[in-house]
């Protein structure tokens, strides 16, 4: 994107002594907030009329929202299933990530699943011009998201702000498809599992945005999978460095190079649902420099096979040495600040050791 050539002194001198107006300005960036609204949230089409209630709310309130928008719930699945049932290995070789350019199945099997989030896309555009706001649709690559070139969980390269700029300035709400962008072969692409949520960070740091909210069906972040520990509490801010290891480490709140991106970008981070009174949690760098709180500890269940790895993320002068669980294989490493130690259990036995190192932590808190 190139950029107009600076006035000489001379110049801007005669402009501003006979122009009558004052020369415009582009339209406010610190204002933009770019809303992320997950399959879990949008599952059905009629789960639009909430989220558009929240985007109409923002402009209420002098805000320039920027939409960012999964497939609806399950869809991504089904298209996966029926590519599957056409390929003689069940889509066993479609399983691997970042797949070559040249492979067509590859090629196929990406712009099929696009179609789910470019479908989300025009609904909650049409949803907006129903409610009387100017909106206007856009696909990965419009709006300017471009990646390797590779198929299923290509890497982002670079953004591209104009087109969603130009839009704002146009008074629209654009409505991106996430999960997808163009490769430097000219191709459609897609991200990966979780990928919409990459696809709304890298919007809002190329944009500068005021912030990105992720919105969930749970809400804001918890410190644990309150379906393995239904004890687990919400918190109101977690360090985005602890949510990046808890995401590489086995949780799914928020795909974990889109929290590294904002934590390089310096992004502000919320995490909520769509009703305002349910809890919400900011993600920030640096929690504990910034608030003088060490931060909470945090509890990841990565479940493969057989094995469920239990791991405990947080401040490095309040963890244990190691977790109380008959495991078999155990060990711990520091980042930042922070530690993470792990322990191995049958995964059978996950939930019963996630609720047991829960309840320890609960309790070594009250002492």
């Amino acid at each position: 994107m190139g950029e107009r050539d600076r006035p000489s002194r001379r110049q801007v001198v005669v402009r501003y002594r006979f122009s009558p107006m004052p020369p415009s300005r582009p339209p406010s960036l610190a204002r933009i907030v770019v809303d992320k609204f997950g399959g879990s949230v949008l599952r059905r089409p009629e789960d639009i009329a909430a989220a558009v209630q929240v985007v109409a709310e923002q402009r209420r309130a002098g805000l320039q929202p920027v939409v960012v928008v999964s497939a609806f719930e399950g869809v991504t699945d089904t298209i996966l299933s029926s590519a599957s049932v056409l390929l003689p290995d069940g889509g066993q070789a479609l399983r691997e990530p970042r797949q070559a350019p040249d492979s067509p199945l590859a090629r196929e099997t990406d712009r099929a699943l696009a179609t789910g989030e470019a479908l989300s896309a025009a609904l909650f555009a049409l949803g907006l011009q129903a409610r009387g706001i100017a909106a206007r649709s856009f696909s990965g690559a419009e709006a300017g998201i471009r990646t390797a070139a590779a198929h299923l969980g290509a890497e982002v390269r670079r953004v591209y702000s104009r087109p969603l700029r130009t839009a704002l300035a146009e008074e629209l709400v654009p409505v991106v498809a996430g999960f997808q962008g163009i490769g430097s072969h000219g191709e459609l692409t897609t991200l990966g599992r979780g990928g919409t949520d990459l696809s709304a960070v890298v919007l809002a740091v190329a944009l500068r945005a005021d912030r990105c909210e992720l919105f969930k069906d749970t809400g804001g972040v918890m410190e644990a999978d309150p379906h393995l520990v239904p004890a687990a509490r919400f918190l109101r801010a977690v360090d985005a460095l602890q949510l990046e290891l808890l995401a590489e480490l086995g949780s799914e709140v928020v795909h974990p190079v889109a929290v590294r991106r904002a934590r390089r970008g310096k992004l502000r981070l919320v995490v909520r649902a769509l009703d305002a009174n349910q809890p919400m949690t900011e993600v920030r760098p640096n929690l504990s420099r910034t608030s003088g709180d060490p931060g909470p500890m945090m509890l990841a269940v990565d479940r493969k096979e057989r094995i469920a790895r239990i791991s405990l993320v947080g401040p490095a002068q309040r963890m244990p040495e190691i977790l109380p669980l008959p495991a078999s294989a155990e060990g711990s490493f520091d980042e930042g600040g922070l530690r993470v130690v792990w322990s191995e259990v049958p995964i059978g036995q996950a939930a019963v050791a996630a609720q047991g190192v829960h309840a320890a932590l609960m309790a070594s808190a009250s002492v």
